[in-house]
């Protein structure tokens, strides 16, 4: 679970199930780590310009949406965007508060640290095991058989 301070007030953001069923996130974060990271995205012919940058802000403002809602619900987004706004403002050199660190510390926490983290490390784990034993399988059943 990931916590961000605003306005000396905690708020816990965490990915569950729901917000990986209900939303469209995951493909939406990918295809902004895939801009970020100079790949084409899916969607990147329709997306141009400061239409990239709006995503960026959308994004952030969906994710933290989604990620409240169990431990500190918001009714709606722009509720969300009054915190960014507030967040953005505390904003100084020595902590400095980007849109762009918040965008990689949701999406890591997203993909990595929650509900489906888990369950892609335990399908990581699950493939190398299988890859493991098929190295170590012996063959000789497979060899053919010499005539005397």
């Amino acid at each position: 679970m990931m916590v961000l301070t605003v306005k000396d007030k905690e708020y816990k953001v965490k990915f569950g199930y729901n917000s990986f069923c209900d939303t469209d996130l995951m493909d939406r974060t990918s295809n902004l780590i895939k801009l970020f990271n100079g790949e084409e995205a899916e969607d990147d012919k329709d997306v141009i310009g400061l239409g990239k940058l709006k995503e960026l802000f959308i994004c952030v403002r969906d994710l933290l949406f989604v990620g409240f809602q169990k431990y500190n619900p918001v009714e709606t987004v722009q509720e969300i965007g009054e915190i960014l706004d507030d967040y953005r403002e505390e904003s100084t050199d020595e902590n400095p508060k980007g849109l762009l660190e918040l965008f990689t510390s949701l999406t890591t926490e997203l993909m990595d640290e929650g509900f489906l983290g888990d369950m892609l490390k335990a399908m990581k784990q699950t493939v190398e095991e299988v890859e493991q034993s098929k190295k170590i399988t012996p063959m000789d059943h497979q060899k053919p058989k010499t005539k005397k």
